[in-house]
């Protein structure tokens, strides 16, 4: 598994390294908008709580550079942040930003005249403002491990946010007793920049592939996932009824995708789409029914709770070589993705 954790996002794949050191197809894949740069908005909002809204937002407005200058000088004096010594703290000289001494309300500027100045942002409030990033990225991976088909055996730590010690003895932490090497580079930041280029150079020279036109399908397609409407039926006390993505003999092109809209319920933080197939062309029934069988199941993290809009698009995508489940969060961007074999004669 490869973390790539960069300024804007976080990007989960999972690959199978074959004879020869080759790497396979991506079997798994999961973005979501959850880098390094939330921890300067967490950072932000920690400026709000002790300098006040209003002061930090006139800042923001009238002199972002003193704001920006302010964010980047905190973000390097607390990358060598670990979470292993608890006298760890840091000296935030407010008169760094010095028009901000004129934006703050007169009760705040008497409490910040009395330590002149300088706010000391202590181990708990450092940990504060990296732990909901780290934990959403923790969440991210347990979501990815449970989409692999195998068992992982390596995690590769990539990206400009996996530079932080603490992301890293997070990860390790947590999950040293399931995967057996988590491993960073000696330049992390740049590995995923390497790798891209090795991978378009040795693919310039690769022969034209055989493309199919259109084909028919020989079994119809289908997804249960657990849902409440007054609609929807039951069977022996919970809902595993089929839902129709595409029929048997649709004929389709090449990574056509089948698609429907999906709203999770208020305050759920997962969900998880078992993908069926039967040969029986039209299916009324239920998952467990003779003859329909799973083709496998795509897990998905659902990190924005506190939003009752939330629309999550959920599709089959019919490829070449495999079938590609693809959920998308139309609210947030994130995205969760896993590939299956197709059955043995749909193929």
């Amino acid at each position: 598994m490869f973390v790539d954790c960069g300024k804007c996002t976080t990007d989960l794949t999972t690959r199978k390294l074959l004879v020869e050191n080759r790497l396979d197809k991506v079997t798994a894949r999961i973005r979501d908008f959850c880098g390094s740069k939330l921890i300067n908005e967490e950072f932000i909002k920690f400026l709000r709580e002790r300098l006040g809204t209003c002061a930090i937002d006139l800042l923001k407005e009238n002199n972002y550079k003193q704001l920006q200058y302010m964010v980047k000088n905190f973000y390097q004096h607390i990358s060598i942040f670990t979470g292993d010594d608890k006298a760890f703290q840091y000296e935030l000289d407010i008169e760094v930003a010095p028009i901000l001494l004129q934006y703050v309300s007169e009760e705040i500027k008497e409490t910040m005249e009395e330590i002149d100045w300088v706010i000391e942002i202590k181990y708990n409030d450092i940990k504060k403002i990296f732990d909901p990033v780290v934990d959403r990225i923790i969440r991210l991976i347990h979501i990815q491990l449970l989409n692999n088909k195998e068992n992982c055996s390596t995690i590769f730590l990539t990206g400009d946010f996996c530079v932080n010690k603490y992301l890293q003895n997070r990860i390790k932490n947590e999950f040293s007793h399931q995967v057996k090497d988590i491993l960073v580079p000696a330049l992390p930041e740049a590995a995923v920049a390497r790798g891209a280029v090795i991978y378009g150079l040795s693919t310039m020279y690769d022969r034209l592939k055989c493309v199919i036109s259109s084909r028919l399908l020989k079994y119809t397609y289908g997804v249960q996932y657990y849902w409440k409407s007054s609609d929807d039926l039951t069977h022996d006390g919970k809902n595993c009824k089929f839902k129709t993505l595409v029929k048997r003999d649709t004929e389709i092109t090449p990574d056509q995708t089948f698609s429907f809209n999906f709203k999770p319920e208020s305050k759920q933080i997962s969900e998880s789409f078992a993908i069926y197939y039967t040969q029986k062309h039209n299916i009324e029934g239920y998952c467990d029914e003779p003859g329909v069988n799973r083709l496998g199941i795509l897990n998905i993290d659902l990190s924005d709770v506190q939003l009752d809009c939330r629309s999550i698009i959920f599709g089959l995508t019919f490829g070449k070589d495999e079938i590609i489940a693809l959920a998308r969060n139309e609210l947030n961007r994130q995205e969760h993705m896993a590939t299956f074999c197709y059955p043995d004669d749909d193929f």
